[in-house]
């Protein structure tokens, strides 16, 4: 029987060019990487696997609180890092409401994601 160690991580992204740099960047960090083009594809993705993390890039700061809220109906247990350039008090109510939810700035670089992935991961 094999074991798996990996962190299985699901990225969420309408646009898979833009989410590409950081797949590769967690893959070659170990991490079992699995990529879906928005919310109605990753219904399919988590009907035939499980992973430890899910990474949302919202189409808009505007969609982050309905993109949440239809991700937590879907996985209500899994933690979500979510890419946002928002810090304000609206975003830390969504982060205690969708809980275990992460924020996490993507100008501050690939490892900064990549930190906020890992503690996700021990959430869960």
């Amino acid at each position: 029987m094999e074991i798996e160690s990996t962190t299985r991580v699901l990225v969420i992204d309408d646009d898979a060019s833009n989410s590409q740099p950081l797949v590769h960047f967690l893959s070659s960090r170990d991490y079992t990487v699995e990529t879906c083009c928005g919310l109605g594809h990753a219904r399919d993705v988590l009907a035939r696997w499980r992973p430890h993390v899910m990474v949302l890039v919202p189409r808009d700061e505007a969609e982050v609180h309905s993109e949440m809220e239809e991700l937590r109906r879907m996985s209500p247990r899994v933690p979500v890092v979510v890419l946002t350039l928002a810090a304000g008090p609206q975003m830390m109510l969504d982060m205690e409401a969708f809980a275990p939810t992460l924020p996490a700035c993507p100008s501050r670089g690939l490892a900064y994601i990549e930190s906020a992935v890992a503690d996700a991961s021990a959430m869960g």
